[in-house]
């Protein structure tokens, strides 16, 4: 009988591994095992952690100082008694089906190997409902269903083994090049819809703009796209401030403001707008969307420009990543 082991990592997360423990102690098929990476939390984590040793016999922490995910998913696995993988985050809070659904599919079928879950936002303002539905990636596109992310995902270890771990030397973005080096592997990867994870969005339009920044710094060190997208962007992004600024001097120059503002609406929030239309009637959303999808278009490219930037300068970055990928 194959068994299940569920990762995770955290730090400086008590609140988050609250709502994450108590949402496993729901579920409808318990995992054999729960490993526990902390970085090094200075608060009350670890505290609350070890409060739920006694209703989870199965739970093994594991304190790794100054580890970043990967390092943290890593040592899980590499600890771990069984050949089913399943990943989430502190702060998420899986169905009380999420287990058996996101490893179903590992166990019906052999030739399964990895498995992605449905994220859906759980939001407490009309920002988070916002920000979380413009944040998580859609299954809708195929090249979206052949990936899979640490937040809701189940493989075997066998492909961890393949593919050589998630990569260390990457602090976001890691996930996305665990996955797509399994694609590369030819490694069957299906979604299930069913195997749900609610998850929390960003509460502030800093932290919006942090984590588009993070994500797209991650993705320019493994170079995953256009570096001359990134610049069309940015040049249109330093036009339309230029412009605002010129314009206090000369307000003619607001005329192009709007112009610039206007091409910039149609191509980066309408085609959002056309979408959430569809799902979500609440008038405000012809505010919030362009805000937010303004604010993850500037944020993405500026992160991708200073990641491309690191990998060009950096020549460990593109060994890693050639290493990697040809493991």
């Amino acid at each position: 009988m194959k068994k299940i082991t569920l990762i995770t990592t955290v730090l400086n997360d008590e609140e988050g591994i609250k709502v994450l423990f108590d949402a496993i102690l729901c579920q409808s098929i318990q995992p054999d095992e729960i490993i526990v990476v902390d970085g090094g939390s200075k608060d009350d984590t670890l505290a609350v952690l070890e409060a739920y040793c006694g209703g989870l016999t199965q739970l093994k922490i594991l304190q790794s100082p100054n580890t970043n995910i990967s390092q943290g998913r890593n040592l899980a696995i590499a600890n771990a008694s069984n050949a089913i993988i399943a990943v989430t985050d502190a702060g998420c809070r899986p169905d009380s089906n999420w287990l058996l659904e996101i490893t179903k599919p590992l166990f019906d079928n052999d030739e399964i190997h990895a498995v992605s879950g449905k994220v859906i936002p759980d939001t407490h303002t009309v920002l988070e409902h916002y920000s979380g539905l413009l944040s998580l990636p859609d299954h809708t596109i195929k090249e979206q269903e052949q990936l899979f992310y640490g937040r809701c995902s189940a493989f075997r270890r066998t492909v961890w083994e393949k593919v050589g771990g998630y990569p260390e030397w990457l602090y976001t973005a890691e996930d996305s090049l665990f996955a797509l080096s399994a694609k590369q592997h030819k490694f069957l990867i299906i979604h299930n819809p069913n195997a749900i994870v609610l998850w929390r969005p960003r509460n502030s339009l800093r932290k919006i703009a942090k984590m588009f920044f993070l994500y797209g710094k991650g993705n320019g060190r493994i170079v995953w796209g256009d570096i001359k997208g990134t610049l069309y962007w940015l040049r249109n992004h330093a036009l339309l401030w230029i412009s605002v600024i010129s314009g206090f001097f000369y307000p003619a120059l607001w005329i192009g403001t709007i112009l610039i503002g206007l091409y910039l609406y149609r191509l980066i929030s309408y085609p959002s707008l056309v979408k959430i239309r569809k799902i979500d009637k609440d008038w405000r959303r012809e505010i919030f969307i362009p805000l937010i999808t303004y604010i993850r278009n500037l944020s993405t490219n500026l992160g991708y420009l200073s990641g491309f930037i690191e990998y060009k300068k950096n020549p460990i970055f593109k060994e890693k990543l050639d290493k990697y990928l040809a493991n």
